[in-house]
């Protein structure tokens, strides 16, 4: 449940960006913006993906000594 719910946070963010990055290169007329924010939505897709996973995960709450 948690992979799941992660991995759609993360494509949702990747899409996200990807889909900016390419509206402002077709307005720019220049592929730099598709690029960055392309590496930028694998970043932030992957790091709302880890904290989505952990929050439906849950802590280690019964290895406290």
């Amino acid at each position: 449940m948690g992979a799941v719910a992660g991995g759609i946070a993360g494509a949702v963010v990747f899409a996200a960006l990807a889909g900016l990055g390419s509206l402002l290169s077709s307005r720019v007329g220049n592929p730099i913006p598709v690029i960055v924010l392309a590496v930028a939505g694998i970043y932030g897709g992957w790091l709302l993906g880890v904290i989505v996973f952990g929050a439906i995960r849950g802590g280690n709450e019964g290895e406290r000594g």
